[in-house]
């Protein structure tokens, strides 16, 4: 996740200048400062999904929510936009999780979203290469732990206001990170070097956290 580290180094040097500047009394900083400081949340998820080399829910909902809140500083809008796109949003991932199917033998599967509520999901692969776990106001659960891995696998997990679970078999590695926004991430895998074969498959959980948690372990709660 290099691109979001240097993303966040960028705007806080930015910010710390201008506040610097403003504390100076240079006239317009502080003004510049706050009209444009959504620009750090479009650029935030922009940076997510050039980290993730593709375009994936989490990503895009944080670019969005800096889209809507630069709006409203910006006053391009007369009246208040932020629930209806968070509508247009929430129905987006409906529809994802509706177009999800079960994908056996293939590397990679379709979206899975658990709205309001609770979903488990158990991925049976023979070669996974992607897959997504959504949870937004609800919990889901990706067992993996029939699934097998050629090498290396993508998961992107996303949760706002709910909490994602990802369970993977003992041999796996894993790589987590992401952006934890006001929520958290953790990896509770058995990461013992004797558990660990040298050339075991690698999962990168590629975990996007609104106020909500993203949990990768090898047994459920």
């Amino acid at each position: 996740m290099k691109p979001v580290r240097t993303w966040i180094g960028v705007v806080l040097v930015v910010a710390g200048g201008l506040g610097v500047l403003n504390a100076l009394g240079v006239t317009g900083t502080g003004d510049l400062l706050n009209a444009w400081w959504p620009v750090a949340v479009i650029g935030l998820g922009a940076a997510a999904a050039l980290a993730q080399r593709h375009v994936s829910l989490g990503p895009a909902v944080v670019a969005v929510i800096g889209l809507v809140l630069l709006a409203d500083r910006q006053e391009w809008t007369t009246g208040n936009i932020l629930w209806p796109v968070l509508l247009v949003v929430v129905g987006a991932a409906v529809l994802a999780g509706l177009r999800g199917r079960r994908t056996v033998g293939h590397g990679e599967s379709d979206a899975r979203v658990a709205l309001f509520g609770g979903t488990k999901v158990r991925n049976r692969a023979e070669h996974l290469t992607r897959t997504s776990v959504s949870a937004v106001f609800g919990g889901a659960t990706l067992d993996l732990r029939d699934a097998h891995v050629d090498h290396e696998a993508d998961v992107d997990a996303f949760a706002l206001f709910g909490g994602v679970e990802v369970l993977v078999p003992r041999g796996w590695r894993v790589s987590l990170g992401g952006l934890p926004i006001f929520g958290g991430y953790d990896d509770n895998t058995d990461r013992e070097a004797a558990a660990l074969a040298p050339d075991a498959p690698v999962l990168r959980v590629n975990a996007t956290a609104l106020f909500g948690g993203v949990d990768v372990r090898n047994e459920p709660k």
